[in-house]
């Protein structure tokens, strides 16, 4: 079990991931307290599966809210959420519990992997410049957010390939539950189950890495919170806020640099990782 900050290495003390644990702070436990406890009011604002089959991740009900890009979309914009949950979305993400663990993940982040943040904080501001919106979680650097509910919250095997492949997600582990007895974290190709205690966070590069959670042990109760950015969001910034399509039609020999970039993007982007040396 882990609440103090344990690196994740390689054999050449590259920092990888973080099971970045908790602040050494009673109020900050008492915040993750609130945070699940208004996140358990979610059936009661109607947000349940569609059905066993809802998403890949689980059986559980989950809200994304932020920004996004894919599907078509000529540039990123704020997710959809449906109309008759949106009003409970919206008081969830404003309150302060929420704004502090998003914040915690944020600073956390930016000490366990300072070039990494960076590459996103330029992004990510530039993004908003140019879309004239705001961060959906105030003083925390990642764009979107998921909120996953029902209370008996894990998750099959899997990688969210939309993500970055190189960039970290955070993932907030709340509720009523030992640790000891489920809702481990499993990180498959490091053959790693790890106990994950309420109110710690950890951050892994969630596209590369196949993840997922042991079931909470009977009686128990689970939700989690995951901050995480698409990876089709810095594609669209590094494309002069364009599409491929767009800038394939509008300054080709831009785009053959970008092609050309893409073959070097994993090097680069491990090279943003910090050794333990550095840190």
């Amino acid at each position: 079990m882990f609440r103090t900050a344990r690196p994740l290495v390689d054999g050449n003390g590259v920092v990888f991931a973080v099971l970045a644990g908790r602040p050494d702070d009673p109020t900050y436990v008492e915040a993750c307290d609130s945070m699940f406890e208004a996140m358990m009011e979610s059936k009661a604002a109607g947000i349940r599966p569609k059905s066993k089959q809802a998403h890949r991740r689980g059986l559980h009900s989950t809200v994304n809210y932020g920004l996004s890009y894919g599907k078509g979309q000529p540039q990123p914009s704020m997710l959809n959420v449906d109309n008759n949950y949106i009003g409970f979305i919206q008081r969830l993400v404003n309150l302060p519990c929420v704004r502090r663990t998003a914040t915690f993940a944020s600073t956390a982040f930016s000490l366990w992997s300072p070039r990494l943040f960076r590459y996103y904080e330029e992004r990510i501001s530039a993004l908003h410049l140019k879309l004239g919106t705001t961060p959906p979680f105030r003083s925390s650097i990642f764009p979107c957010g998921a909120f996953n509910f029902g209370g008996n919250v894990w998750t099959y095997q899997h990688r969210d390939r939309m993500n970055c492949p190189f960039g970290w997600c955070a993932i907030l582990a709340l509720g009523r539950f030992n640790p000891s007895l489920g809702s481990h974290l499993i990180l498959w190709e490091l053959k790693m189950v790890i106990e994950f205690p309420h109110a710690a966070t950890v951050f892994i590069p969630s596209a590369t890495i196949t993840h997922s959670n042991t079931v909470p042990a009977p009686g128990d109760e689970r939700v989690s919170f995951t901050q995480f950015c698409a990876g089709g969001l810095f594609r669209w910034v590094d494309n002069g806020f364009r599409t491929e399509i767009q800038l394939y039609d509008e300054d080709y020999l831009a785009y053959e640099r970008v092609q050309v970039d893409k073959d070097a993007r994993w090097e680069m982007g491990l090279g943003l990782y910090s050794t333990v040396d550095e840190l």
